[in-house]
């Protein structure tokens, strides 16, 4: 069996952590076989991870190259397991929900709705998830984050995940949506296998499982950097995806 955690911020949005960190930090400390990096409406940090994993020696997790990417009205959706040719650039932001997980699914990928129904963070509420899945793009939707490491996202899971089974039907995953180190692993998906490829088989049959790890506190003068770049940094970075040019 094999563990991953399918939501990490870097540096390249409004993460606080360096792709260097996160490779380190989980190869030292975690129990985590495959990450996802899913910055902010970018993915150059998520196409560095993947390019530094394919280098030759390399003994760190497999690197899923993801996005999360900002919908009309803030409903944010993640996209994950983009292989080469990656996107140029991320997708644009404030388009219809359902036309993302259409360029998602051009270049490959998979969507995953992150938080869903939380009223702390920019997400897909009930309503919203229930044409998503319904709609001629729902295929391409797989996966619904019922172990959501966001504020209040324990608090959520049980109604998320008695409206999964019984009317969405999606693989249950379980992600940190770590912004820091401290906080990676902190929820994790279980799926059969060890692989990225073993993963994302997994969650298009459904057969994954949302799990809790550790309970992590972040002081609160990180959480206050944190928003301080969500808010004054990181909305003004170029958009590139081309690599190793950023923090």
């Amino acid at each position: 069996m094999g563990f991953a955690d399918l939501h990490l911020h870097t540096e390249w949005s409004d993460g606080m952590m360096s792709i260097d960190e996160i490779i380190q930090h989980v190869s030292l400390n975690c129990l985590l076989d495959v990450i996802a990096i899913t910055d902010h409406d970018q993915i150059g940090g998520a196409i560095d991870a993947f390019q530094r994993s394919s280098e030759p020696g390399y003994a760190g997790p497999s690197v899923v190259v993801g996005i999360e990417t900002t919908t009309r009205c803030l409903r944010h959706v993640v996209g994950l397991f983009f292989r080469p040719p990656f996107p140029e650039v991320p997708f644009p932001k404030f388009e219809p929900l359902d036309q993302t997980v259409s360029r998602i699914a051009d270049f490959g990928g998979i969507a995953v709705v992150p938080h869903p129904m939380s009223h702390l963070v920019p997400s897909v509420h009930e309503a919203g998830i229930d044409r998503i899945v319904a709609s001629e793009v729902g295929q391409h939707v797989v996966g619904i984050e019922v172990a959501a490491g966001v504020i209040g996202g324990r608090r959520y899971e049980s109604d998320i995940r008695a409206k999964n089974a019984s009317r969405w039907h999606l693989a249950e995953v379980g992600a940190s949506d770590a912004h820091h180190l401290e906080q990676v692993g902190s929820a994790f998906t279980w799926f059969p296998g060890k692989t990225s490829a073993d993963l994302e088989a997994a969650l298009r049959s459904r057969r994954t499982k949302a799990m809790w790890g550790r309970r992590v506190r972040v002081p609160i003068s990180d959480h206050a950097r944190q928003v301080w770049r969500a808010w004054a940094i990181s909305p003004f970075r170029p958009t590139t995806s081309r690599t190793r040019e950023m923090p």
